[in-house]
């Protein structure tokens, strides 16, 4: 289960076409993007069901094999770095913990890939080297921000 990047008219006008599978889970328009702001909606409105259905939906992109081998680089944008910083997020916020268990499973992808590949050379914040340290940094920081629980200055 999972949401399109993209609909296209036809798709609008005439219904889905049968048989297609989910997309890359990536932070910008994949599943795990949409799932979020979905959570963070049902949050903002006390919709629990809603809220549950959002975190379901991520946890299957997640742990759907198919949908990860479509992530095929670290950046911020469509690769490891969003997903596993998106993933994040919604697990801090989330009822149960099954997001948060797969975690470590994402960062080692994460991890294996950039001993592989490195980190890219472009500078850019959302395909390059700036958003795959950025998000490195956020998810290594003592105390990450959680949009669920009041903040502690």
């Amino acid at each position: 289960m999972g949401w399109p990047d993209t609909v296209p008219l036809h798709a609008f006008v005439n219904g889905p076409i049968s048989g297609t599978g989910p997309l890359r889970p990536s932070w910008c328009y994949g599943t795990p993007g949409i799932g979020r702001a979905l959570q963070l909606a049902a949050l903002a409105r006390g919709n629990e069901a809603a809220r549950q259905f959002a975190e379901q939906v991520v946890l299957g992109s997640i742990t759907d094999p198919l949908q990860l081998a479509q992530i095929r680089d670290a950046t911020l944008c469509h690769g490891l770095a969003g997903l596993l910083l998106t993933c994040d997020r919604v697990a801090s916020d989330a009822v149960s913990p099954a997001i948060a268990k797969e975690l470590p499973a994402l960062r080692a992808r994460l991890d294996a890939h950039l001993v592989q590949h490195d980190i890219p050379k472009d500078a850019g914040l959302l395909t390059g080297r700036a958003g795959v340290l950025l998000a490195l940094h956020t998810l290594n920081a003592p105390s990450p921000f959680r949009a669920g629980r009041p903040a502690l200055f």
